[in-house]
């Protein structure tokens, strides 16, 4: 990967393509970076008002509920995003000489960088709604960094196949419901019955948002056992992407 010769210049372009993809996103938009905040607020009451009732055991619901809905959202908008970056960037790929890498990382710093400016308000309503901030809370960094790990090695394996195979997105998008209810988001894991909770925690999202929400709603950090699951499905996952990602760059140019 000769992107990392000049490691500088590298990061400069990614910054520099990140930025301009959020720019684009919500140019000529009178309401702008507010529109990001729509779809969880949309789902929250929807949450609070329907499912607030059903749950009602569950104290704080709406705390409960954005503390897994943010985070939802951002591994399904980066995962998206991540998926077009190559395609939507083979015009330049073919005409310049840039490392194909650098899209799909654009994408996810955009991705991030979008996560910490919805944080800022939600932080603001997960305050109304009952958070308590403690050490705990400095937890939330290293588990979001495993967290986007995760993310972006699901995303470059994702988008990989989808150069070759254009219908890898749309079975994507056509199985993200299925993944959001198979996550404890809206429930808690205690509603699961015993001979079917192995099947949830096969879902990595059930112990990435699981670790998330015991920060964030219990105040409590994860166990040891648990952060260390979650350093070897973040990092197993990451090198997995940038390894199917590497063999398979040789004949993107060629699939335009």
């Amino acid at each position: 990967m000769t992107q990392f010769a000049n490691p500088s210049k590298f990061l400069g372009l990614i910054v520099t393509l990140g930025m301009k993809t959020i720019k684009l996103r919500y140019k000529n938009s009178i309401f702008g970076f507010l529109w990001s905040m729509m779809n969880p607020m949309i789902y929250l009451v929807i949450f609070t008002f329907v499912f607030g009732q059903v749950f009602s055991e569950i104290d704080r619901y709406p705390l409960y509920a954005l503390t897994g809905l943010i985070f939802w959202i951002y591994f399904s908008t980066t995962t998206i995003q991540v998926i077009e970056s190559i395609i939507h960037s083979s015009g330049v790929l073919k005409s310049i000489n840039v490392p194909t890498l650098a899209f799909p990382l654009s994408a996810q710093f955009a991705s991030l960088v979008s996560l910490f400016l919805s944080m800022i308000p939600f932080i603001g309503l997960m305050l109304l709604f009952g958070l308590k901030l403690g050490w705990e809370t400095l937890l939330f960094f290293p588990i979001l960094i495993l967290y986007t790990c995760f993310t972006f090695g699901v995303s470059l394996i994702l988008t990989s196949f989808n150069v070759y195979f254009r219908d890898m997105q749309l079975a994507w998008s056509s199985f993200m419901p299925a993944i959001f209810y198979a996550t404890p988001i809206a429930y808690t894991s205690s509603l699961i019955p015993e001979k079917f909770l192995w099947v949830i925690k096969l879902n990595p999202l059930y112990h990435f948002i699981g670790a998330l929400r015991e920060i964030l709603y219990f105040n409590q950090a994860p166990s040891l056992t648990a952060f260390l699951l979650l350093t070897a499905i973040g990092v197993t996952t990451l090198f997995a992407g940038l390894f199917i990602f590497n063999k398979l760059e040789r004949g993107f140019v060629s699939q335009y």
